[in-house]
């Protein structure tokens, strides 16, 4: 097989020994990259495994007991459920045993930083990093399931941990609809191309009064821009 594609390289192809050396030598380096590649997303596949795996945490798990004051196992279980914490007993790390107790807090999901929210059950540095900037890109969360859409964070840690999220003031950025020009006409829930139908609308007809003047526009996919009202303003720019 090798003779063959020699032959076939050096008499039929009409390649120099050099050239067949650089051939050969280049599919050597493109294996070596996809490899590499292969390899790096693997690894970052088992690092988001680490920072948020409900299982791997549950699996480490073991209740705490009350400390000696004739409250009972049971009580304080349903105290720690009433108060919203969640308790780490003693684990094994590194052969050592370890005794550790968290209290989790409600936190704003518009305003925590990363601290905050590695302090939650199952969130680690990347997933908060991520949260922040997907929050960033929208201008703030109007409710809490909108955290299903950050990418790799389970809806079921969202419905398990729901009652420590907060929207507070929610959305802190809103897209002005009679103001923006089109480099700066972008949200995460616009699709390419809608834009320009309302930015033709609004230079042939002027400013947009309100939400349903908007939907009367045709050509415009109704249930994204539905998805984005809440981020909408209708404020009208005074020139004077």
């Amino acid at each position: 097989m090798k003779t063959k594609l020699m032959y076939y390289l050096r008499f039929v192809l009409a390649y120099t020994h050099d050239e067949i050396k650089g051939i050969i030598a280049l599919f050597g380096m493109a294996g070596i990259y996809v490899l590499y590649y292969i390899g790096n997303e693997y690894y970052k596949k088992e690092q988001e495994k680490l920072e948020f795996n409900p299982v791997v945490w549950e699996a480490n798990y073991k209740e705490i007991k009350p400390k000696s004051g004739g409250r009972e196992s049971g009580s304080y279980k349903s105290e720690v459920r009433r108060k919203g914490w969640v308790d780490y007993g003693s684990y094994k790390s590194g052969g050592k045993e370890s005794g550790v107790r968290r209290r989790q807090q409600a936190i704003d999901i518009n305003t925590a930083d990363s601290t905050a929210w590695v302090a939650l059950n199952g969130i680690g540095p990347g997933f908060a990093k991520r949260i922040i900037s997907y929050r960033e890109k929208l201008g703030g969360f109007y409710q809490v399931d909108q955290l299903k859409e950050v990418y790799g964070l389970d809806s079921i840690w969202v419905k398990e941990n729901k009652a420590l999220l907060k929207v507070g003031a929610g959305v802190y950025r809103f897209l002005k609809i009679n103001q923006v020009e089109w480099k700066d006409f972008r949200h995460p829930y616009l699709p390419y191309g809608q834009s320009k139908v309302v930015l033709a609308y609004r230079k042939q007809h002027g400013p947009l009064k309100d939400f349903e003047t908007l939907q009367q526009i045709q050509l415009l996919d109704q249930v994204a821009w539905r998805r984005l009202k809440p981020y909408l303003s209708f404020v009208v720019l005074d020139n004077k």
